[in-house]
């Protein structure tokens, strides 16, 4: 691990460039000059003590004394040592059991109460947890065990994604033992997480499946081409999930924190955009809880000078953690899921449950927008659809310009300033072809079909009102049949005027009259300026949905003044409404 010619570099570049003697740095060290041209010849290796008085006398870190040709292989042990650090050394620093680093650095394992273990150690030695991580993964027990949960970790995740199967594993599921025997933690810790990843392999394959039915039976060979990608990028994604299972799980569980922990981590987090300093009081949570978090994790400060009030601020790792693993921790912590959604919503301005079930509650009618809140249409081909719009409008002799919009829909929109009558009804053709070959294969967006679905238990009059060809809406929602009745919603489709397409509010106006109730008890819920605009102009209630605190701010200075952060938010809403006491009858 350790370096001689660095060491020789290092001294001729001492004291400011000037460079010291062998003999000036033996006796700086307390050696002989013997010994430090020993080690500069790679005769003799000095021990990590005498490693840190080097680097101390020469004025660098002792890892630029370290070989870095064999860095790569280094297990944890052996990036302590090239750090000029005993064990002793880490273990009194740190004031941590010997036993519990010697764990760690031969096994890779921590205890869970010992969670805050591998951020000190990274701090300690001045390193990352990635680097942390990578190191352990060369320690002979930590890639056997690797390589043993590869086994039942393949098995759970190939028979639970088998047609049919919508269960997910048990805690008494002789893999999930066995898991849970590797890690040491409890079995149904381990069976949580694996239903997590089970289901994103379910999600996968459905993806996976409308692709390939659309690379055999496609109505072009663009359409074809793009699903074929399409069914190559999910069968990447379901092998990359499948092979970094077991060192996903190895990392997690070497830093999983408490409950109350990862709350405190989890509202650090929901205000960063901010760039608040808080106290526990003003986050709502416990001292403790703050105070339990690896330091690695966030930053602290005091308020006013008094040295008493701490405040606190996540860090860019914390923002990395939670990044990185918010989505298990839902799955193990549901409650602090729940509250961490309440705040996000709070921080974003959306309306709160009462307000919105207010408007439900008095509402007639209800109006969806179409791409970007029920699916995403071209999803896989945008670009290759809006390259040949681009070559019809040239065609066309149209006159396509650098500021014209990259979307197929806000293409069309913008051309209408340039073209006539004609040439614009061959662009929506043209348009109205592609959309409704897309529409035979997209999926519903996270929510959508449950929202129609709690919807349609209930008294309100639904309609679909969009930019998008009425035909392609139509397509997509006989897909989601039977489980949604599509003969229930009307569809009001892109205008023969695209002049008259969003925000203009002929379409929201239409849909209204046409549904017969009072714009006042009418619904648009979109996620676009556009939409807002509309609404507010047809002067119908607007509900905006906004997963990010960019778009709410986007669609509030367009005048949406209630927003959601999901669409789970509205069905459960819809749903308290549609089961009794508050049942209504049916609307003719």
């Amino acid at each position: 691990m350790f370096d001689g010619a660095r060491l020789r570099e290092a001294r001729a570049r001492a004291d400011g460039g000037r460079g010291i003697s062998a003999a000036e740095l033996a006796v700086r060290v307390g050696a002989s000059k013997a010994q430090i041209l020993a080690y500069e010849h790679a005769r003799y290796c000095p021990d990590p003590q005498r490693i840190q008085a080097l680097a101390k006398a020469l004025g660098v870190s002792p890892l630029q004394l370290a070989d870095e040709a064999g860095k790569a292989s280094w297990t944890l042990a052996d990036l302590r040592r090239a750090s000029g650090l005993r064990a002793r050394d880490v273990t009194g620093r740190l004031k941590v059991s010997p036993r519990g680093l010697r764990r760690l650095e031969s096994e890779g394992l921590v205890s869970a109460r010992s969670f805050s273990l591998v951020a000190a150690v990274a701090e300690c030695l001045g390193v990352t947890v990635d680097d942390i991580e990578e190191h352990l993964s060369n320690v002979p027990v930590v890639r056997e065990r690797l390589e043993r949960a590869r086994v039942p970790c393949g098995a759970l995740l190939e028979r639970y994604r088998a047609p049919g199967r919508l269960d997910v594993p048990a805690p008494d599921e002789p893999e999930v033992v066995e898991l849970a025997a590797l890690y040491g933690r409890p079995a149904s810790v381990v069976a949580r997480l694996m239903g997590h990843e089970v289901l994103r392999v379910r999600g996968a394959q459905r993806r996976l499946a409308g692709f390939a039915a659309v690379a055999d039976y496609g109505g072009s060979a663009d359409e074809q081409a793009d699903a074929r990608r399409g069914v190559h990028a999910e069968r990447e994604r379901i092998g990359q999930i499948s092979a970094s299972l077991p060192g996903r799980l190895d990392a997690f569980f070497r830093c999983l924190l408490p409950a109350e922990t990862w709350r405190a981590v989890a509202l650090l987090q929901t205000v960063r955009g901010f760039g608040l300093w808080l106290s526990p009081g003003q986050l709502g949570i416990d001292a403790s809880a703050v105070t339990s978090i690896p330091a690695a994790l966030c930053r602290t400060s005091t308020a006013g000078g008094d040295g008493d009030a701490a405040l606190y601020q996540i860090s860019p790792e914390g923002s990395e953690h939670c990044a990185r693993y918010r989505s298990w921790y839902d799955v193990l912590y549901p409650g602090i899921r729940t509250i961490l959604q309440a705040r996000e919503s709070q921080l974003s301005g959306h309306v709160s449950g009462a307000a919105l079930r207010e408007h439900f509650r008095l509402a007639q009618s209800v109006l969806f927008s179409f791409d970007g809140l029920l699916c995403r249409l071209f999803a896989t081909n945008l670009q290759s659809v809006s390259d040949h719009l681009v070559q019809a409008a040239l065609a066309l002799r149209l006159s396509v310009g650098p500021q014209t919009p990259t979307d197929p829909v806000g293409m069309l929109r913008d051309l209408v300033r340039v073209g006539s009558p004609a040439q614009i009804r061959r662009l929506d053709h043209f348009l109205t072809l592609r959309e409704t070959e897309a529409a035979q294969h997209a999926e519903p967006l996270p929510g959508a079909q449950q929202l129609l679905r709690v919807l349609m238990e209930g008294p309100w009059r639904l309609a679909v009102v969009t930019d998008h060809a009425a035909q392609a809406v139509d397509t997509f929602l006989a897909h989601l049949a039977p489980v949604i009745g599509s003969d229930r919603v009307r569809v009001f489709g892109r205008p023969a005027n695209p002049r008259l397409m969003k925000p203009h509010p002929h379409a929201v106006a239409l849909a209204v009259g046409t549904l017969g109730s009072p714009h006042a008890q009418t619904i648009l819920i979109g996620e676009s300026v556009a939409d807002a605009l509309a609404a507010r102009t047809a002067g119908v209630v607007f509900i905006g949905l906004a997963p990010t605190p960019r778009k709410a701010q986007m669609l509030r200075e367009a005048g949406a003044t209630v927003t959601v952060g999901s669409l789970r938010e509205i069905t459960s809403v819809v749903r308290s409404l549609t089961t009794a006491p508050y049942t209504r009858g049916r609307m003719p």
